[in-house]
């Protein structure tokens, strides 16, 4: 069976080394594919963020959840959420005896050892406290979203400059508009507070890519491999895992072909959560109902990883009595199903905001 199963392909899990500093025996400074992964899912999400921000159409009463310099400033947010939430995340609901056997690897996210549902939790302390300080006025960014003035300011603006109702101020590009008309557009344009489902919606929108890159980088890393299968696409795994002085994977001899989880996980929780959303949102105006988009994010990526947990090699860390009836990774998957349902009940049941 091993001699009909697909190859890993060896990868190394370093995409750039960037030298050795003179410190010791010399720190190694390595750019990995994980963080790499992590870098490009923040950008193309920030990214995809500020696109649809820009698309006027989606967004009620008259603007979007977050003008693009917030957005600018939540990237920050978001990030710290992600790396904090995800490695405390992966110590308490994984490894929880690093906690006292060894506190100082808590911080070590260089070890290894991300949990996504840890990242999500810290994403929305994240969100919360970005609204907060916003919502206080600690750092109110009031910036007029030109973009957003301009798809508003379209709608009314003239080619020639009335000869009646004056003043009237002209735009490059726009055309004329009445001075007061003109004013008000451009405080419809700011915003000082945030509405934490509008934000989670927005960015329910664009966490799948990151999820793709993620899972892509889980694959070259060789972990979080599936169980043992005879399928055809199976593929047999270096389970020595990559040895960072011999620059070579360690392969023990008795490995058999596996499901390769990690790329089950890109296609379902990158590919078709991102359509899924992204459909809702670009379609069916799911922006136009608050808290509409986090509970599809929930309820699907739940189903999905609860789905992927039936192949995915069973966690070594759940008690004696469920191994083999339940994982963590299900565990966890439930309450975000609950939660998500009960969102998406309360956003079909609310009336949908009038279009901008």
């Amino acid at each position: 069976m091993l001699e009909m199963a697909l190859q890993f392909p060896e990868i190394d899990p370093v995409a750039l080394s960037l030298g050795t500093l003179p410190i010791g025996d010399g720190l190694r400074l390595d750019l990995r594919w994980y963080a790499l992964a992590y870098i490009a899912g923040l950008f193309l999400g920030w990214r995809w963020m500020v696109w649809l921000i820009r698309r006027d159409r989606l967004w009620a009463p008259g603007k979007p959840a977050l003008s693009v310099p917030m957005a600018d400033d939540f990237l920050f947010w978001a990030t710290l959420g992600v790396i904090l939430g995800g490695r405390l995340g992966y110590v308490f609901f994984y490894k929880p005896e690093i906690l006292w056997t060894n506190p100082a690897e808590v911080l070590q996210i260089w070890q290894g050892g991300m949990s996504f549902h840890g990242g999500l939790i810290g994403v929305a302390v994240a969100a919360f406290f970005f609204a907060f300080r916003i919502q206080r006025g600690i750092k109110p960014r009031t910036h007029v979203d030109e973009d957003q003035f301009a798809a508003l300011a379209k709608k009314h603006a003239k080619a020639e400059r009335p000869s009646e109702g004056g003043p009237f101020v002209r735009f490059a590009g726009i055309g004329w508009l009445p001075r007061k008309e003109a004013e008000g557009l451009r405080v419809k344009t700011k915003t000082q507070s945030v509405d934490l489902l509008r934000l989670g919606d927005l960015a329910a929108a664009a966490a799948p890519i990151g999820l793709f890159f993620g899972r892509i980088a889980n694959f070259i890393n060789g972990e979080l491999w599936g169980r043992h299968t005879d399928a055809p696409w199976a593929i047999t795994f270096p389970e020595g895992g990559y040895s960072q002085a011999a620059k070579a994977w360690i392969w023990l001899g008795h490995e058999l072909p596996r499901h390769p989880s990690q790329l089950y996980e890109a296609a379902l929780e990158g590919i078709a959560l991102f359509v899924i959303i992204n459909l809702a949102t670009l379609k069916f105006d799911s922006l136009r109902r608050p808290g509409l988009n986090v509970g599809l994010f929930l309820v699907f990526y739940g189903l999905f990883r609860a789905l992927m947990e039936t192949v995915r090699e069973p966690d070594a860390h759940m008690p004696e009595a469920l191994r083999g009836i339940v994982t963590m990774g299900m565990l966890l998957s439930i309450p975000m199903i609950l939660i998500g349902a009960w969102l998406i009940r309360r956003a079909l049941k609310q009336p949908k905001l009038a279009a901008a």
